[in-house]
């Protein structure tokens, strides 16, 4: 039986009345397929709301967390290459975002599901980012990661699927992708990389007390199954649906 374990953050009051899932795995996983399945599924489950810096209301948060981001970018790291543009964005997400959450929560208090949510720029940023953030002295910047997000997060649900249709459903799509078009064996290291993040990232939420996780092989259920089978998981636990 998964377990929903919550622990409200005080200074966010809206949070500690809403259930938060983040979908991980690698690409081509069906994350995006599954978020959608469920919100067509229930009106009370609706997608967090992603970083968006030409958003007005979102600025606060953004210069906010300004001096944050600085401290990371040039009082911890010293590696061989700068940080992108991209790493940086996923620094202000999870550095702030649980801010935006919580006003997302105060207009729907049920269930929010996070794709591309904390746990996914977290493994991406240990699997590729600068070099120091996979060295023993970025142990504590990623115990305060840790904590912070397994105070919000309830239960996490990890899709996965053999390497080959992985890979099939990468090269299908329309979507631009790091690996797409490449070779087998680069596909397979990539999301090799990816998983082992993931596995880094579930064990420091779980040490720092977060929650469950969840698995389903997507090669072996439908997103339609998965779907129904996580709604009978949320009615058990009583989380409002």
């Amino acid at each position: 039986m998964v377990a929903f374990i919550k622990k409200p953050l005080a200074s966010l009051q809206a949070i500690s009345q809403t259930r938060f899932i983040e979908l991980v795995g690698p690409a081509g996983s069906g994350k995006s397929t599954l978020a959608r399945a469920l919100c067509q599924r229930s009106a009370e489950i609706t997608i967090g709301t992603e970083i968006a810096f030409r958003n007005i209301d979102q600025m606060p948060v953004l210069v906010g967390s300004i001096p944050l981001i600085l401290s990371t970018l040039f009082g911890r790291t010293h590696d061989s290459r700068s940080w992108t543009w991209e790493e940086i964005k996923f620094l202000i997400y999870l550095k702030k975002w649980n801010e935006v959450l919580a006003v997302q929560a105060q207009s729907h208090p049920a269930i929010i599901v996070l794709d591309h949510g904390p746990i996914f720029k977290l493994a991406t940023l240990h699997a590729f980012g600068p070099n120091w953030l996979r060295s023993a002295v970025a142990d504590a910047w990623w115990r305060e990661l840790f904590q912070q997000w397994a105070s919000l997060l309830d239960l996490i649900v990890w899709l996965d699927a053999p390497d080959p249709l992985l890979e099939t459903r990468i090269n299908g799509r329309d979507q631009k992708h790091e690996v797409k078009g490449k070779t087998s064996q680069d596909v397979i290291q990539f999301l090799d990389r990816y998983r082992s993040s993931y596995e880094y990232v579930l064990s420091g939420l779980a040490a720092a007390g977060g929650p469950s996780a969840i698995k389903f092989d997507t090669s072996q259920a439908t997103m339609e199954q998965i779907a129904e089978k996580l709604l009978v998981v949320c009615r058990r636990e009583t989380i409002g649906i």
